[in-house]
Order: C-alpha cells, then structure tokens, then sequence
C-alpha cells in the first residue's frame, strides 16, 4: 500500500499562519487607534478586517465593527487618553 504524505499541502498551513498574523495584528491596530493616531491604525485595522472577511471568516466584520467604535472613541478622548498614558509611565 502507497503511504499517503500529509505534508503535500504547505500552502494551507501557510494560509492559516497568515490569517492568524493578519487577526492579530487588526486587533493591535484597533487597540493603538485608542492611544493615538486614530486615523492611520484605524484605518489599517479596517482594512484588515476586510481582508479576513473576504478569506471567508466571520472574524473580519467584527474586527471591522470594532475598529471603527475603537477610532471613534480615539477620535473623541484622545487628548485625554495620551495624557493618562504619560502621566502612567512617568514621561
């Protein structure tokens, strides 16, 4: 009998790292919208929502949804927040 090689498919094991890499870094995008630069990790997050929703995962219309509350509350307290931070680690 032929073995069968589980490892012919590199390509899926692949594919999975990266959603996970792309998961994780929309997720620190849209928490760094908070702390500043809404704009530009607001946006990044987004569009790496979008990228993960068009894969197929439920994951990037959340990440999509929560990225835009998260630039919105950046938007609106980031003065505030950016203070805290300095004021927090004493610069």
């Amino acid at each position: 009998m032929d073995k069968v090689d589980q490892t012919s498919n590199p390509s899926r094991a692949a594919q999975c790292a990266g959603t996970i890499l792309c998961t994780v870094a929309g997720w620190l995008a849209a928490a760094a919208s908070l702390a500043g630069y809404p704009f530009i990790f607001g946006s990044l997050a987004i569009i790496l929502g979008i990228r993960l929703s068009h894969r197929g995962g439920r994951a990037g219309m959340i990440l999509v949804a929560a990225s835009i509350l998260l630039m919105a509350a950046g938007l609106m307290l980031n003065g505030m927040i950016y203070d805290y931070l300095k004021n927090a680690v004493g610069v």
